[in-house]
């Protein structure tokens, strides 16, 4: 792997983080991001481990040559998409839910973001592998599935900060990380030029959202409307 593609693979990955870190009013240490960001690494080692499970049980879902819309669905939204962001928010949840510093609807958000990140990091690697082209497959990813883990961890987050007050939220920190996650995958992996047209359209409208939800909190924090400190 030549500078050049481990550049291209961990730049995406400085620069969001960078551009959440400088979003948060109340600098979390560096230490308790590190952390997350390696807790990100070890989701993904996790996911790996249910993967192997699930491929001695259920090989014949993870063949996806010609494969119907159900089994890409089951695969997309059950085999990606839900053992990912369980992985993800099992780690999220353990170190920072309840942490001390964690005393800013934003702090949730950019603590789920940075586990996000690792995750994306240590995926990265995976995907560069195996793949010969390695720089079109690290230009790709970094400008949509580098972001879009970006994304799920930030309405992760967004929902777990709102959690403390409505426990309705809590349920919706791992569902709408998952759907969107699935759809996401199902979309892309489809292989239909309209699903794929649909792909844009839902990773720019994701984008989109996540802005607005990151500046909705940002918002509140600086109104003093948080219940939580």
């Amino acid at each position: 792997m030549n500078i050049i593609v481990l550049l291209l693979s961990v730049l995406p990955i400085i620069l969001i983080g960078i551009y959440y870190y400088q979003k948060d009013t109340e600098k979390e240490p560096k230490v308790l991001l590190q952390k997350l960001f390696l807790s990100g690494i070890l989701s993904g080692l996790l996911v790996i481990f249910i993967s192997f499970i699930i491929i001695i049980i259920f090989p014949e879902y993870l063949e996806l040559e010609k494969a119907s819309f159900f089994k890409l669905f089951l695969y997309s939204f059950v085999f990606v998409s839900l053992i990912e962001e369980v992985s993800k928010w099992l780690m999220i949840y353990k170190i920072a839910y309840n942490h001390k510093e964690n005393n800013q609807y934003f702090d949730i958000i950019l603590y789920s973001v940075f586990v996000g990140l690792g995750f994306a990091c240590f995926e990265n690697f995976l995907y560069l592998l195996n793949h010969n082209n390695k720089i079109l497959v690290a230009i790709f990813r970094g400008i949509t599935a580098i972001p879009a883990h970006a994304c799920f961890q930030t309405f992760m987050g967004y929902y777990l900060a709102k959690s403390k007050n409505n426990k309705f939220y809590f349920y919706l920190s791992l569902i709408i990380p998952i759907i969107l996650h699935g759809i996401y995958d199902f979309l892309l992996l489809s292989g239909n030029i309209i699903l794929v047209c649909m792909f844009l359209i839902f990773i720019i409208t994701m984008f989109i959202i996540t802005i607005l939800k990151i500046k909705e909190l940002i918002k509140l924090d600086e109104l003093g409307l948080n219940e939580k400190k």
